[in-house]
């Protein structure tokens, strides 16, 4: 009958020891998947950065040069006004193109989160087997 009682008080410290490494592991790979996901976006957003910087030159330039050749039609005050609604409908399409492109993007770690549910279910099953096993035990 002792022998039961120290089993019994030796398999949830098992059972406990298991799932701290299992959780371990999990860690170690949610953190590797992560930072693989985002240090596949580094270079892509280096490179949209730089564009954004040599398209913001160009535009000023090419802005500046439609408002003075638009002024010699309608006033300075009138081309001002026209290139910057233009240029303000421009910049919101792009935006919200951006946006949108940016929301795909999916970054969750779904092997990390597919092998913690997997481990999960087999822990809840060694769990409940082993106490049914103590059960058994018990009522023999």
């Amino acid at each position: 009958m002792i022998a039961p009682k120290s089993q019994h008080s030796t398999q949830p410290r098992h059972l406990i020891a298991r799932l701290l490494t299992l959780l371990q592991a999990l860690a170690a790979l949610t953190s590797a998947e992560l930072k693989a996901n985002f240090g596949s976006l580094r270079g892509p957003l280096a490179m949209l950065a730089a564009a954004m910087g040599l398209l913001t030159i160009g535009m000023t330039l090419l802005l500046v040069a439609a408002v003075l050749a638009l002024a010699e039609l309608v006033g300075a005050t009138a081309a001002t006004a026209i290139v910057a609604v233009v240029a303000a409908v421009a910049g919101l399409a792009l935006g919200r193109t951006g946006l949108s492109r940016l929301e795909q993007a999916n970054l969750a770690p779904r092997r990390s989160l597919a092998a913690l549910a997997a481990q999960i279910d087999r822990f809840a099953g060694l769990a409940n087997n082993g106490g049914n096993a103590h059960k058994d035990k018990a009522h023999d």
